[in-house]
């Protein structure tokens, strides 16, 4: 999407909800670009429109002639990408993958762990733990937060309190440093146990919305590392809020991946201006491919350096240019 300032600045966003951001758009036209916190009280009414204040906060930062994560506290100029798989994959499959990842610069890799056995999803992290050999940190993703009895549930196995146990013991002891999304987004009971018996990290926070249901997470120690979406949890900006919510709890605040693209830029620069969100997440299926659309909206796609890092754009904004000719290939 792109919001227009009566100065000829254009800020530029992404969204899946069209009809959500047109309506919260209406109310926002003629308002002051640097009101953010009653921008977002408009957008909060109408569900998953935050791409919108992604977009305007492009607009602040260019108009400021400053990208994003100077405006928002400059803690960094580079953040840790890492490869984060879509599909289950073989242990074959993820080892020969984690070998091209290595080579393509990244120096950290989440695996999808949701087979329909525990032995199938054990093995496969062994696999890849034997390929990285200590040159990649390790996550795994159990998807467990969308089951069958919460707001847009997903099919597939449903883990356990016993089953998340047993695997999280089992990444740890491999070196993992983070389970993600082992219970349904609700179990606020299990995660607290779940957290309180590993000493790997537990994340997620994906699906949850707005600052309350993260205030709880908190509260009950569900999760060591917040991961707030800001095209579904709260604005690129109000995430902020939630990483402050974080740090006082010595806590991490790393975003999930936001659809790729535009998003994930955005994301890159709430990490790189806040002290305690050292990763970005990239949607990297395979190595040398991006698998969503979204990812080439930008003419540069995001990726690492060799070092495994992310450098920040330096363009005003989030620093980049949209490709024209791809995303009037793609819209309908």
């Amino acid at each position: 999407m792109k919001v227009f300032s009566d100065s000829g600045l254009v800020g530029f966003g992404h969204s899946y909800a069209p009809d959500a951001v047109a309506a919260a758009g209406a109310r926002l036209i003629g308002s002051d670009i640097f009101a953010t916190e009653q921008h977002s009280r408009v957008i909060r009414k109408f569900h998953r429109a935050w791409g919108l204040e992604t977009a305007i906060w492009d607009l602040i930062g260019k108009a400021c002639g400053q990208p994003l994560y100077k405006l928002w506290g400059g803690y960094t100029d580079r953040i840790r990408g890492y490869a984060s798989t879509i599909e289950v994959g073989s242990p074959e499959e993820r080892a020969e993958d984690t070998l091209g990842f290595i080579e393509e610069g990244f120096r950290a890799i989440k695996l999808r762990l949701h087979n329909d056995t525990l032995a199938e999803d054990i093995a496969l992290a062994k696999a890849v733990a034997d390929a990285a050999n200590g040159r990649m940190d390790l996550m795994a993703d159990g998807n467990q937060a969308q089951t069958p009895v919460t707001p847009s549930s997903q099919s597939g196995v449903i883990w356990d309190l016993k089953r998340a146990k047993y695997t999280a013991r089992a990444l740890e002891e491999m070196g993992f440093v983070w389970l993600e999304e082992p219970l349904s987004r609700y179990d606020y009971d299990g995660l607290s146990e779940l957290n309180s018996s590993v000493d790997m990290a537990i994340a997620g926070g994906e699906n949850n919305s707005y600052f309350h249901e993260f205030r709880t997470l908190l509260d009950r120690n569900c999760y060591d590392i917040l991961q707030p979406d800001a095209l579904v949890s709260e604005g690129i900006g109000q995430l902020r809020k939630i990483a402050a919510l974080a740090e006082v709890r010595a806590k991490l605040c790393v975003p999930h991946h936001g659809g790729g693209g535009i998003c994930t830029y955005a994301h890159l620069h709430f990490s790189a201006g806040v002290p305690n969100s050292p990763w970005v997440e990239i949607m990297r299926d395979k190595p040398g491919e991006f698998p969503w659309p979204a990812a080439h909206t930008p003419t540069v796609p995001i990726m690492v350096d060799k070092e495994g890092n992310v450098p920040l754009p330096q363009g005003p904004g989030l620093g980049i240019e949209l490709d024209e000719d791809f995303i009037r290939k793609y819209s309908a």
